[in-house]
């Protein structure tokens, strides 16, 4: 499935607290210059020092919940995927509207917290920011995000087990023989060594299906997951790369973002 698609994470603090600065600005600009619902007709004293506050209504919640983020990354074997992806953008937009509700009550207004408003003002304040915010959010993580690969053990045994979609399809196999798996339309190629013997199992399945059945496999591309202790080399940039698979004759190709992680990988591997 598309949303459970590994993608590059920006687990890097001063990263993320750059990019929520950067967003914090990108809100203020907006609320001083551009003055949306109708702000220019509202006189209060200091007014643009207290729209500044907005600019913290938005730092602190994304450092907040980069807290969370960072438990849920390990959680998942450090590995990242696009529905959490997708999660943490519209959840960070809710926490935003959630406490600027509660400094434009207090600080701006200096009005007593009802909580029923809460909901009220996300929509008609905060839902109308989701169209610029979440894009630009969006791709300033993308930006940042950088994949790592971590080391796996060479005496890793752990015997796999993947069920295929039809009956009775079962490949099963040593997690450290486990070379790579491609897949095509509703069906996946999966390759692995027994006895030092090439093997080519095909079923009924999906990438994202396999890839939580081994916990050290890399997706490297839309279409393959690899295991790092079997890759071999790397060519290419990170415009057209490929990697080759020890075993494997044919060279695999690798997106721009795993290009630059696989490439650390093999640097540092003992």
């Amino acid at each position: 499935m598309l949303f459970k698609r590994s993608i590059a994470y920006t687990s890097n603090w001063f990263h993320t607290l750059l990019l929520t600065s950067i967003l914090a600005v990108l809100v203020v600009f907006i609320l001083i210059f551009l003055q949306p619902f109708n702000t220019y007709a509202i006189e209060i004293p200091h007014k643009n020092i207290k729209v500044l506050g907005y600019g913290i209504c938005i730092i602190i919640p994304l450092l907040f919940i980069h807290v969370f983020e960072q438990s849920w990354f390990k959680l998942n074997h450090q590995k990242w995927y696009l529905y959490q992806e997708i999660i943490v953008l519209f959840s960070g937009l809710l926490l935003i509207s959630s406490v600027s509700y509660f400094y434009n009550t207090i600080v701006i207004n200096h009005l007593e917290i009802e909580p029923k408003n809460i909901l009220k003002w996300s929509i008609i304040f905060g839902l109308p920011f989701a169209p610029i915010f979440i894009p630009f959010w969006a791709y300033l993580r993308f930006a940042f995000s950088k994949i790592v690969i971590q080391p796996v053990s060479v005496e890793n045994k752990i015997e796999i087990v993947i069920n295929g979609n039809n009956q009775n399809e079962e490949v099963k196999f040593s997690e450290r023989n486990f070379l790579m798996a491609n897949a095509q339309s509703n069906y996946v190629d999966i390759y692995y060594l027994k006895n030092d013997v090439l093997q080519k199992e095909m079923i009924r399945s999906t990438l994202a299906n396999i890839i939580k059945e081994i916990p050290s496999a890399e997706q490297v591309h839309r279409s393959y997951i690899v295991n790092p202790s079997q890759i071999e080399k790397i060519s290419g940039n990170t415009r057209k790369g490929a990697i080759a698979i020890r075993h494997l004759k044919e060279e695999i190709p690798i997106s721009p973002k795993y290009f630059l992680g696989v490439k650390e990988y093999l640097q540092n591997r003992p």
